[in-house]
């Protein structure tokens, strides 16, 4: 049986057919469990009617991102009986200005009595033997029109199980399927979304909101499914209910905001002074060609293609992240990035600001062939070299290339790079992401995920 709806919220009044069955309308009656306790209470009415109009009516407070009492009511009509049905159930409205943007009409749309006029004109036409009306061979079947039965709900705890129920609801898994399915599975569809598990998300969230108190969680999710998965702006409007250009500013804002939080976690200051307590080495991310600024420069001769490249350190015996220098052309050296400059140029010549001047006196790094050049700074293993040496810096290496293969798991890092305006603008917003994602590779380090030891 079909059932036709009209929406009425605060910026208007639309009607749409819903096009629901039997088992799809039963949902919408199923009470819901949701985990959060912080939500505030919400009422749904079903009133079964004699005509064959379903009315749903929205009513929230006009306060934007506040939890209020909603109220949905439906008419029906089954068999001439009539029923009423009322259930109560948790959850968050979202109302507010951010969203309601999508809607760009402001008025009635009664597709319910279109649709039934364009039948009958068909089944005239039928009669008649002629052809059916232009509006009845361009609509689209009922069957194919679907509305989610789920009510917009905005994430409001930082708690790692709501963080799981919510991220997952966001994905397209609602509760019945959540339901069905054990924690380790339900965990894992969440990774394949957002990259890391929701107890590594659930300390992020905590620093950004200390930081940023107005934080939307919903976005901070839609930002971290941008930076795992990559999809374009047409795929994650479909997913998250919003247009394209709120969603490419927002991406970008609360990349900027995971950056922050990110950059504080990078210290390079050790806990132990030791020798040989830090490793280096060089990657290079695959970008699109900076079409502005022609060069061979851009060139990386591993992915063929163009790139950036940074530096990165980590330290042997902790968990952490210690530098990051880039990005910078990859025709540039490895050895001439740690220097800050070229091996013939008087060392106050050279970028102050490079890793090998943060080094003290003494200290070392381990490093491949590439840095080749300063025995003093950085540890090359060798031949004449013990072998438990040879082994430390041969698993101490393969620990820094686990952590770049960690970085290309984001897919906005492991695919090629499609922002930016001008090779500037582009560099300015890929550095962002890469802080943005190693800081979350960080917090990951620190809850449970930590590079395995050398």
């Amino acid at each position: 049986m079909n059932r036709f709806a009209t929406f009425v919220g605060r910026r208007g009044h639309r009607s749409c057919n819903l096009g629901l069955d039997d088992d799809e309308e039963s949902q919408l009656s199923r009470p819901s469990t949701s985990p959060s306790n912080s939500i505030a209470n919400s009422q749904i009415d079903f009133d079964v009617d004699s005509n064959l109009n379903s009315r749903f009516t929205h009513q929230s407070s006009p306060t934007e991102f506040q939890e209020g009492n909603t109220q949905l009511q439906c008419d029906y009509n089954s068999d001439g009986s009539r029923e009423q049905a009322r259930y109560a159930f948790n959850y968050s409205t979202q109302d507010d200005d951010e969203e309601s943007q999508i809607s760009t009409h402001c008025g009635t749309t009664n597709i319910s009595n279109r649709h039934r006029r364009a039948r009958n004109d068909d089944e005239d036409a039928s009669s008649r033997g002629s052809k059916p009306s232009i509006e009845s061979a361009t609509r689209l079947p009922v069957s194919t029109i679907h509305i989610p039965a789920l009510v917009t709900s905005i994430l409001v705890s930082i708690s790692a199980p709501d963080i799981l129920f919510y991220g997952l609801l966001y994905a397209g898994f609602d509760l019945k399927r959540q339901q069905a399915n054990n924690e380790k599975r339900r965990v894992d569809w969440f990774k394949s979304f957002y990259g890391v598990e929701p107890s590594t998300v659930s300390p992020i969230f905590d620093d950004l909101r200390n930081e940023y108190p107005d934080i939307n969680f919903k976005v901070a999710l839609m930002t971290m499914q941008w930076l795992f998965l990559y999809p374009t702006y047409p795929v994650l409007s479909g997913q998250w209910k919003w247009c394209e250009e709120f969603i490419g500013a927002k991406v970008i804002d609360y990349g900027n905001k995971f950056a922050f939080i990110g950059r504080r976690k990078i210290v390079f200051v050790l806990k132990h002074k030791v020798q040989i307590g830090r490793t280096v080495d060089c990657t290079t991310f695959m970008v699109f060609e900076m079409r502005l600024d022609p060069s061979s420069k851009w060139f990386d001769y591993k992915t063929h293609s163009c790139g950036l490249k940074y530096e990165f350190c980590l330290a042997i015996y902790e968990d952490r992240v210690v530098w990051m220098n880039g990005p910078v052309a990859p025709s540039i050296h490895d050895i001439t990035v740690f220097r800050g400059g070229d091996a013939d140029e008087d060392v106050e010549d050279r970028d102050q600001d490079a890793l090998y001047f943060q080094l003290e006196e003494g200290e070392m790094c381990i490093a491949d062939s590439g840095y080749s050049g300063e025995p003093s700074k950085c540890l090359l293993a060798k031949d004449e070299h013990p072998q438990e040496l040879k082994e430390l810096a041969a698993r101490a290496k393969n620990r820094q290339e686990t952590f770049h293969w960690r970085l290309k798991a984001f897919n906005i890092l492991g695919g090629r790079f499609r922002h930016g305006k001008n090779t500037k603008h582009r560099m300015e917003l890929h550095k962002i992401v890469v802080e943005a994602v190693v800081g979350i590779i960080q917090y990951d380090f620190e809850n449970g995920h930590p590079p395995f030891k050398v």
